[in-house]
C-alpha cells in the first residue's frame, strides 16, 4: 500500500530540533497527514504553531516538551564534527540523555533518534557494500556521539520497555552548495536523502 493511502491514527508528536533542515521538512507533511505536531528547539520556529523554544541541555524543558506526546523524532543535535567537551557535550550527549529519559517519564510509545552514516565512514568506499554486521566504525567525534545514540536507544529499549528507531540518516541537502557537494560526490548518489525521502521516511517512522 501507498503511503497516500495508507490509514493511520492521528499522533501526538514532538520533533526535536525543529527548527533545522529536516524539522522544517518534515513537520508540515505529518500536520497534513493529520498528527498533531509540537517543536522543541533552542531557535525561533514560525513555521509550527505548538513550540517550545529551550536548549536540549534543559532537562526541564525537555520534560514539559515531552509530556502528552505518543512519539518523539530527536532530531536535534550539533551536526558537524568539533570539540568535543566544549561543542558536543552538551547537545548531542546531555542533550541525547533528558530526551530519551523525558521520553520514559512521559510514556512515549516510540522515540525515532537520528544517527547518521557517519558511524561507518571508517570503512573503505571501495570495499561496499556494507553489511551491519561489520558493525560501527567512526572516524570522529561527532559520529562517536551519534554511535552513543544508537547504543542509548538500544538501552532504553531493553530496559525501559521503550520502542526505540535509530535511524542512519543519509546525506539531506540543507542548501544549494550542499546540493552541489552531493552531486560531485563519488558517493552522493548513493546516500542522498532526498526531502521526500524525509517526509516519506519519518511518516512511516511514526505510522507504522
Amino acid at each position: 500500500m501507498s503511503l497516500e493511502n495508507s490509514t493511520h491514527s492521528s499522533q501526538n508528536i514532538l520533533i526535536t530540533g525543529a527548527a533545522g533542515a529536516i524539522g522544517q521538512t518534515i513537520a508540515p507533511y505529518l500536520r497534513q497527514r493529520g498528527h498533531q505536531v509540537r517543536g522543541l528547539d533552542r531557535s525561533p520556529m514560525p513555521h509550527m504553531a505548538d513550540t517550545i523554544q529551550a536548549n536540549l541541555a534543559d532537562a526541564e524543558a525537555v520534560q514539559r516538551a515531552a509530556q502528552g506526546m505518543d512519539v518523539v523524532l530527536h532530531l536535534g543535535a550539533y551536526r558537524n564534527n568539533a570539540d568535543f567537551m566544549d561543542v558536543l557535550l552538551e547537545p548531542n550527549v546531555v542533550g541525547l540523555y533528558n530526551v530519551c529519559e523525558a521520553a520514559r517519564l512521559a510514556g512515549v510509545k516510540r522515540l525515532v533518534l537520528a544517527s547518521t552514516l557517519q558511524v561507518v565512514d571508517g570503512f573503505d568506499a571501495a570495499t561496499a557494500p556494507i553489511h551491519i554486521a561489520d558493525g560501527p566504525r567512526p572516524i570522529n567525534h561527532y559520529a562517536l556521539t551519534k554511535l552513543w545514540a544508537e547504543e542509548m536507544g538500544a538501552m532504553y529499549a531493553r530496559g525501559h520497555n521503550l520502542a526505540v528507531l535509530n535511524v542512519r540518516v543519509g546525506w539531506f541537502a540543507r542548501d544549494a552548495a550542499m546540493t552541489q557537494r552531493i552531486g560531485q560526490s563519488e558517493r552522493g548518489r548513493d546516500i542522498y536523502f532526498s526531502q521526500r525521502d524525509a517526509q516519506h521516511f519519518f511518516a512511516r517512522a511514526v505510522e507504522s
